[in-house]
């Protein structure tokens, strides 16, 4: 009987000493939800080194002057290159050196010189914007016959 009592009262010892360390590990119970929760907060601004520029931002050349409209982005040898179209309307790429954050747009190492000389990108002009149908009042223009319906009478 004494061996039962020692065997139980080391067996009650133990599991006392190991309750502070298993309340600890079990989860604490979510806090209550309050009446006016805290506002989410702004969105964080942009990471260093990371820029956001958009298709249509105007790309400048390093002599201050627009060189034209950024549309996209190239691979040529290896190397990324910009897509600008000219105020003339050329497509034609310029080199990343030198890019920067200029307000909405980004500036480039190249002059205008040098992006005039660039070779044009064959690629064509975006399209034009739709047209709007004829308003509900406006009369619809009359069909006229073509060469192949026979005249009715």
């Amino acid at each position: 009987m004494f061996a039962k009592t020692a065997l139980l009262t080391g067996a009650a010892v133990l599991m006392l000493s190991a309750a502070p360390a298993l309340a600890q590990d079990q989860m604490t119970p979510p806090a209550p939800a309050t009446q006016n929760p805290a506002p989410t907060p702004a969105p964080a601004p942009a990471a260093p080194g990371t820029m956001q520029i958009q298709p249509g931002s105007d790309v400048k050349g390093s002599d201050g002057a627009v060189l034209g409209k950024l549309e996209g982005v190239q691979t040529v040898a290896g190397a990324q290159q910009l897509k600008v179209r000219g105020s003339d309307g050329v497509l034609r790429g310029v080199s990343l050196a030198g890019l920067k954050q200029d307000g909405a747009g980004v500036a480039v190492a190249a002059t205008t010189a040098e992006f005039q000389a660039a070779p044009a990108i064959n690629e064509p002009a975006p399209a034009p914007a739709t047209t709007t149908p004829p308003a509900a009042d406006e009369p619809a223009p009359e069909a006229t016959p073509d060469a192949t319906t026979p005249p009715t009478a």
